[in-house]
């Protein structure tokens, strides 16, 4: 073979080689990035569309159709209704479901669908949250509310006035004993993020002010809060003292979502460069304690959800779920091509939407 021959037939074996290591390298990249691609094929059309309010209740889920509200089993089947109003509004909280429209207020058991009290408020209810012992209701004008705080049998005990503030959101924490407010207060020069501590029916037991950041989260580890803000979470006790030592710098970063898990709130970061309309999240700093990490997903997500000690991400053709211990994801494949999430069970399935078709997708 003369050396002319010999540099004809290089070409052809440079070429394979160079395909056989990019194959190898796409092969590992992908045992690397996850763990072997399974498809999820247990999945429920459920009664409702994408156009309806929807939240997940329990293994389940509740909705609107505009005047009643509508909650549906694991299998999808309806187990309750109860006509609220025309234009009515709910939210699901710990102690059941609170359902409003106009001056009417209604809390609902999870359950059952039975209405723990029925009550006219006497003015517009903006928004209200049920708890296992009160439930609370926001009344009147955004920037000048009331919030009416009733025992779940009906009697109200107590009128917390807010005025020239926005209340940004509240609920019960301490088993449901004690209510907190969010609220920022932009009349001054500075806007003012407050969090506000009650003993319903008693007094005011702590108040936290941030002058410095707009706080935008809140959370309760007993005996902590630990306030979110855009620059900094900051770790208080009851009483509205910070434990500096706590402080975490989070500038860049946007809470996505968080959940109760062992060792404390486990809380799911993005950058905030990779949220908006068309949202292309890969990676996410999950924060709990002293655990402070960056995961990175093998698919870009339009969405994420914090649940137990796994952070979930959603693309339109996988779900992807990643223990914070784990080395890498586990990927399941999607039997359709998934618009949005609704959000994740407490019997370990998904509630994503596709269209106008609402789907409950079992997780193994």
């Amino acid at each position: 073979m003369n050396e002319n021959e010999t540099k004809g037939l290089s070409w052809p074996v440079a070429l394979l080689v160079t395909a056989m290591i990019c194959l190898m390298a796409f092969l590992m990249a992908r045992m690397l990035s996850a763990e072997k691609e399974r498809v999820l094929s247990r999945t429920t059309l459920l009664p409702c569309t994408s156009s309806q309010s929807i939240h997940v209740l329990g293994k389940g889920v509740v909705y609107t159709d505009g005047t009643s509200l509508r909650a549906l089993n694991a299998s999808g089947r309806q187990i309750w209704s109860y006509v609220v109003g025309s234009n009515c509004g709910y939210s699901v909280g710990e102690g059941g479901v609170a359902g409003w429209s106009g001056n009417l207020l209604v809390a609902l058991n999870a359950s059952s669908g039975e209405a723990l009290f029925s009550a006219s408020l006497g003015q517009n209810v903006l928004s209200a949250v049920a708890g296992s012992q009160y439930t609370a209701a926001l009344v009147g004008e955004e920037t000048d509310a009331t919030l009416i705080v009733l025992e779940n049998s009906g009697r109200e005990i107590d009128r917390i006035a807010l005025p020239d503030i926005t209340v940004l959101d509240y609920g019960f924490f301490n088993g449901g004993a004690m209510l907190w407010v969010m609220s920022l207060d932009t009349n001054g020069t500075v806007p003012m993020s407050q969090v506000t501590t009650y003993r319903p029916g008693r007094m005011q037991a702590g108040s936290i002010t941030d002058s410095e950041q707009v706080v935008y989260e809140v959370m309760f580890d007993t005996p902590r809060v630990s306030a979110v803000g855009t620059t900094y979470i900051r770790v208080y006790d009851y009483a509205g003292t910070e434990d500096t030592s706590q402080r975490t710098l989070v500038y860049g970063w946007y809470l996505m979502d968080s959940a109760a898990s062992k060792g404390g709130t486990l809380m799911a970061f993005v950058p905030m460069t990779e949220i908006g309309t068309s949202a292309r999240i890969n990676d996410i700093r999950v924060i709990r304690g002293g655990l402070d990490r960056t995961i990175r997903m093998p698919f870009a997500c339009f969405d994420i959800a914090v649940h137990g000690n796994a952070v979930y991400g959603f693309s339109e053709q996988y779900v992807m779920i990643r223990d914070v211990s784990a080395a890498r994801a586990e990927v399941y494949r999607l039997p359709f091509s998934c618009d949005s999430l609704v959000g994740v069970t407490a019997g370990n399935a998904v509630v994503l939407v596709s269209g106008d078709s609402v789907y409950m997708v079992s997780l193994p």
